[in-house]
């Protein structure tokens, strides 16, 4: 019989390492993030989609039926009748003309030639006094001073020739520091405009 005796090999070969399966624990973690990942992601598109409804809704009320509207009539011209002087830049070639003296108020009308278009000024009143400017043949229009001493009217279209009333009234409020009775005068296209 052999005395045969296994030698240990030099380099015996490692076994190899067995690679760990996830766990329950870190699959559902990993799902989780990649999930969170996509909700924030959502989550910022929702916010911008959000603010702009938010912003644009209110006005698409409003905006979405003006542009089936007719645009209003230009100013200078008819488009000028009943609108503020200040808004339309009729203020800029502005000329007046100021009644004689002795006017318990102050009183003016005021004429923008490129508008074509006269309005009243009243001035040194009371809350409650009024201005009216009524062109003859055309539109009349008035105003009341709501607080402080002064007021204008909105613009009344003329055209080349005209005559216009302008004429001032007191409130008839009880509290009232000064007392005076309602005066009008008249004025045309050849008054001492300045």
């Amino acid at each position: 019989m052999s005395n045969h005796v296994d030698e240990p090999d030099p380099d015996p070969e490692p076994e190899p390492t067995p690679v760990p399966s996830p766990s329950l624990l870190q699959r559902s973690w990993a799902r989780m993030q990649i999930l969170g990942r996509r909700l924030r992601a959502h989550a910022r598109h929702a916010l911008v989609v959000g603010v702009i409804t938010a912003v644009l809704g209110p006005l698409a009320g409003y905006l979405v039926p003006k542009l089936f509207e007719d645009p209003p009539p230009p100013c200078p011209g008819a488009g000028c009748d009943g609108k503020n002087p200040k808004d339309y830049g009729c203020a800029a070639d502005v000329t007046s003309w100021t009644p004689p003296g002795g006017n318990p108020v102050g009183v003016q009308l005021r004429y923008s030639k490129r508008c074509g278009a006269v309005w009243g000024r009243i001035t040194r009143g009371e809350p409650g006094d009024t201005v009216t400017v009524q062109v003859t043949g055309g539109s009349s229009r008035s105003a009341s001073i709501d607080y402080g001493p002064d007021q204008y009217t909105k613009m009344a279209r003329v055209g080349a020739d005209f005559r216009v009333r302008l004429c001032a009234e007191p409130s008839a409020g009880p509290d009232r520091k000064r007392s005076w009775v309602r005066y009008c005068f008249q004025a045309t296209e050849h008054s001492p405009w300045n």
